[in-house]
């Protein structure tokens, strides 16, 4: 039998506390907003976001996106588009090599959107090429930017071209890169197995995305003052500054639209998949970050210019 006195001594001994599993986070509690799904599959693969730097990187990114849309000039349409298609890289990089279900990638692509698409569709007007109403002088080839042949058309077009990058990608040089600089990759299946018909299928809603953000504004832009000028380039008389300038930029307004817009769309898939799969991505090295990034932005390029060379041969005027 245990004596009393043995059992107040053995009470009387103070816990020792035991430290805690993990380190607890810098950032307080009423700041720890999700950047991104922390639940489900996504949390089997999502780095711990502790640093400051990490969450205000991601804020300030996404606060520069609106203001590149804001001075863009862009409509809500438009950004619709731009997010769709630079954000796309990011998911299909988590579904496709980290096992994240497809619907959990649609939900992220979904939520991206309409957090640029309702700020932009509640202050500012759609543009005229977006309007089914529009009138023929407010926007040029109306017709065509309306012919739901010419849409199918070239929405296919840029889905090939991103699946025939992408499947090149991975019969070349994707899978061992992504082994030297993604560490805790899930499965590499989705490159060796694929089938280049399904990979383009797979990009379907990317292409309608291209053709909508790059194509119909670049082909419904009517001619400006700077088209004016430029007809009036005379290469006996202008000066040497006036010729410089008229070779780099004395394009159509058609083609300054999609020179544009295909610039932002590269710029920004790189910024936004490079910075979201480093920061977010547990055991991505920077080096995998931006060559992951770099095939997209190069792959945006590619779509440009595939959709440039079909506005200039349909026929359309300038």
């Amino acid at each position: 039998m245990v004596k009393r006195k043995q059992l107040a001594e053995a009470s009387s001994v103070e816990a020792v506390p035991v430290p805690p599993l993990t380190q607890p986070s810098k950032i307080p509690n009423a700041l720890r907003f999700p950047i991104l799904f922390g639940t489900g599959d996504l949390a089997t693969v999502m780095k711990r976001r502790d640093e400051w730097w990490e969450i205000g990187g991601l804020l300030a990114w996404k606060s520069t996106e609106l203001a590149i849309g804001w001075w863009g000039e862009f409509d809500a349409w438009d950004l619709v588009g731009l997010t769709a298609l630079s954000h796309m890289p990011y998911f299909y990089l988590l579904t496709t090599f980290y096992a994240v279900r497809p619907t959990t990638m649609w939900n992220g692509i979904i939520i991206d959107v309409l957090s640029a698409f309702v700020p932009f569709s509640l202050l500012r007007d759609s543009s005229p090429v977006h309007r089914a109403d529009a009138s023929k002088g407010e926007v040029a080839n109306r017709s065509i930017l309306y012919d739901y042949p010419v849409t199918i058309y070239t929405s296919f077009l840029a889905a090939i071209v991103y699946g025939v990058v992408v499947y090149g990608s991975f019969r070349t040089w994707l899978p061992g890169f992504l082994i030297v600089h993604f560490e805790g990759l899930k499965d590499l299946a989705g490159a060796h197995e694929a089938a280049l018909p399904f990979v383009i299928f797979a990009f379907i809603i990317s292409g309608y995305a291209a053709q909508s953000f790059l194509f119909v504004p670049a082909l419904g832009a009517k001619p400006d003052a700077h088209d004016l000028k430029m007809a009036e380039f005379d290469s006996e008389t202008a000066t040497l500054g006036e010729t410089l300038w008229w070779n780099v930029w004395g394009y159509s307004k058609r083609s300054r639209t999609l020179i544009k817009r295909t610039t932002i769309l590269a710029l920004t898939s790189a910024m936004q998949t490079g910075l979201r799969t480093y920061i977010t991505v547990e055991g991505v090295e920077l080096v995998g970050a931006l060559g992951w990034a770099s095939m997209w932005a190069a792959t945006s390029i590619l779509v440009g210019g595939a959709l440039w060379w079909v506005g200039n041969v349909n026929g359309a005027p300038n």
